[in-house]
């Protein structure tokens, strides 16, 4: 317990001394940027390199599995690259594989102008390749696996396993499939959104009705908008299609 929490700490420590390299730092999660994330706009990224057959076993011959683990919204590339400075500190590389954050392409209206951004499209999660369970073996002889798992359970940002504290199920190549699918790109239409970001509206159904908000972000491709309402003193997004919602006219 002693070494781990040394090699926890001695990641903490290396984030801070090399912020100015390309191997991404640790980054820490403060309760006001997670607290204030929902609100934010997509963000923008270069397109990534789609993922052409992971590997199904490590440089030793072990199986990997995919798993997720929870994080805050918002957080998932911040957490990605903390789950890969972890491995390269712990020296884990032949206990992982490839670490994804879905994303999807959407095209928001942005001062009047249709915009493609990419934004993650399963917000909340991080997916991974990580050595399997040995079934051959008792939990506590699994050396590999447990070693893996306190390596991604340590990582800041990281809230937990899908599947469950102990021994999580790994994802079926089903739901992997699903989830790491390549759509094709999202094209321009060159319709225009009947809403603008800003813009003051009304909440006319749904659970949110009679509360008026601004339109935070348009979803062009879903004819849907992002309304930032106040409740109980706080800014809250929320989903709400074309006819969900009015303008208000300004007074005066």
């Amino acid at each position: 317990m002693a070494m781990a929490e040394d090699k926890k700490k001695k990641v903490e420590e290396s984030a801070e001394a090399t912020e100015s390299e390309e191997t991404p730092a640790v980054e820490p999660l403060d309760k006001e940027e997670v607290e204030g994330d929902e609100s934010s706009e997509p963000e923008e990224v270069a397109e990534e390199e789609k993922p052409s057959g992971p590997p199904k076993k490590t440089s030793r011959g072990k199986r990997l599995d995919w798993y997720a683990v929870y994080v805050y919204s918002g957080h998932e590339r911040k957490v990605k690259g903390n789950v890969e400075r972890m491995i390269e500190v712990n020296e884990a590389a032949h206990l992982f594989g490839n670490i994804e954050v879905p994303l999807e392409d959407v095209i928001v209206q942005r001062a009047g102008k249709n915009t493609r951004t990419s934004r993650p499209s399963f917000p909340g999660y991080v997916l991974f390749q990580m050595v399997g369970r040995d079934r051959e073996l008792e939990r506590h002889n699994d050396r590999d696996f447990i070693d893996a798992m306190k390596i991604v359970g340590d990582t800041p940002g990281v809230r937990g396993f899908v599947g469950g504290k102990r021994d999580p199920a790994p994802l079926s190549d089903e739901e992997v499939r699903n989830i790491l699918r390549t759509d094709e790109p999202i094209t321009d239409s060159g319709e225009k959104a009947p809403f603008e970001k800003g813009e003051k509206v009304a909440i006319a159904e749904g659970p949110f009705a009679n509360f008026d908000g601004v339109v935070d972000e348009v979803l062009l491709d879903r004819h849907k908008v992002i309304v930032l309402v106040t409740v109980f003193g706080r800014s809250t997004p929320v989903e709400a299609e074309y006819h969900q919602i009015r303008k208000v006219k300004s007074k005066g």
